[in-house]
């Protein structure tokens, strides 16, 4: 199994060594971990990924030019293809892994060999690392996800691992999409007749950082969104309710950062 992980200039390297660290002591051990270091990076950044350069599960891409999550993952699924990996895991630089995610989730897709892509339930935890008490927990059938796709992604993209069959299938992410990345694969992947699914158990804990709501906001961002979601909605025979969700999903997008921060809360 490989592990991807990106890095970019704005990752803190406290969260980002308790990142890597949760993927080192797994209980499943059959696997390396892949991270692309998107551009440049401050000098305490460099400092706590070289301390990890000489662990024989982990290699490092130092890439020169700032382009953005899909192009490194993309980059990342290339440099993963040449060990012939059975399974691909998905892992960002300031959420932490529970112990037994792996293997939970490499022992679900054993027992369940028609899914192409496993997540899981989450936890949520504030920037500085305090749980927030708020647990999100997905649907856990490949139809359930499907119908909960009409309005939201059916899955935490840091938390899921793919069979690397599961690229056969997309090809790889798209790199029109520096965000939306994951929606826009899941679109992919349902229309390749790809299975989905989730486990109920909690295996991420995601941290909430100080940007997330900028982030997820802005005419382009919503502009974006608001396509995407049209298509997605237009070519698997959604109906009115997921229209009418995209067009408040963009109103949302647009709107003050406490308007976004209360929808999140509300509705995730």
């Amino acid at each position: 199994m490989i592990v991807l992980i990106s890095i970019y200039k704005n990752d803190n390297a406290n969260h980002l060594r308790l990142s890597i660290d949760s993927i080192l002591n797994q209980t499943y051990r059959d696997f390396r971990i892949l991270i692309g270091v998107d551009g440049s990076v401050d000098s305490l950044l460099v400092e706590t990924l070289k301390s990890y350069e000489q662990n024989n599960r982990i290699t490092i891409f130092w890439f020169k030019e700032n382009r953005g999550l899909t192009a490194v993952l993309n980059e990342l699924l290339e440099e993963g293809k040449k060990l012939n990996p059975s399974y691909i895991a998905r892992m960002d630089a300031d959420d932490i892994s529970k112990p037994d995610r792996f293997e939970k989730q490499v022992n679900y897709l054993k027992e369940h060999q028609d899914l192409d892509v496993l997540g899981g339930a989450i936890e949520e935890i504030d920037y500085d690392g305090m749980l927030n008490g708020k647990v999100v927990h997905y649907p856990l059938e490949h139809q359930q996800c499907f119908d909960f796709f009409s309005t939201r992604n059916p899955l935490a993209h840091p938390a899921v691992m793919f069979r690397t069959s599961f690229f056969d299938k997309v090809n790889s992410y798209n790199a029109l999409y520096r965000k939306n990345q994951d929606t826009e694969l899941w679109y992919r992947a349902f229309k390749a007749g790809c299975k989905f699914g989730n486990i109920s158990d909690v295996v991420l804990t995601f941290r909430v950082s100080k940007d997330m709501y900028k982030r997820r906001g802005g005419a382009r961002f919503a502009l974006e969104v608001l396509k995407l979601r049209k298509e997605i909605n237009r070519n698997l025979g959604y109906g009115m309710k997921a229209k009418l969700f995209a067009y408040a999903y963009y109103v949302m997008a647009i709107s003050p950062g406490w308007v976004k921060k209360f929808a999140y809360k509300t509705f995730r």
